[in-house]
């Protein structure tokens, strides 16, 4: 004979909850980083157009003139103005560049301003100030660093000093 067991057995306890809650939880996380991936992919696009923005902003100016666009031999000194000054400050802050690629870029086009002489016939400080970079990237190849404050070291006495607000 068997005895009936005289404690109650409780009934297993619904997983439903547990599950409804889960589930909100991973859509949640979905949902979450979904959005994050939206935002990071904007930034980065966003950073990318407004950098063509500033650079189409800078070559207009390259180009115009009150009356319309400038004649080729006003827009030619602009043009080269406007390279001196971005070799330069660039070869000055090469130690910061991080792209190999874009090192030797910047190496290619000192080696082709030192061998054909682009800018020496031009008597502007700017100018002069990049003949004297591109000399101090090709005699210092692989060391950006002393590249650099070369650079900063061959600025011309007529070059205005920036105030440091000392």
């Amino acid at each position: 004979m068997t005895h009936p067991d005289p404690t109650p057995r409780a009934e297993p306890a619904s997983r439903t909850p547990m599950v409804i809650g889960a589930v909100f939880v991973l859509l949640g996380g979905i949902f979450i980083g979904a959005l994050g991936t939206t935002v990071m992919l904007r930034t980065s696009i966003g950073s990318a157009g407004d950098l063509k923005a500033r650079e189409a902003i800078r070559l207009q100016g390259l180009l115009a003139a009150d009356d319309g666009r400038l004649d080729p031999a006003q827009t030619a000194e602009r043009a080269t103005a406007a390279f001196a000054h971005s070799f330069v400050v660039s070869a000055a802050a090469l130690d910061a560049v991080a792209s190999l690629d874009d090192r030797q870029r910047m190496l290619d086009i000192a080696r082709w301003l030192v061998d054909t002489g682009a800018l020496a016939d031009r008597r502007d400080a700017v100018s002069r100030w990049a003949q004297a970079a591109a000399h101090c990237l090709v005699a210092t190849p692989d060391q950006p660093r002393t590249a650099a404050n070369c650079v900063r070291d061959a600025m011309p006495d007529d070059v205005p000093r920036p105030d440091r607000g000392d």
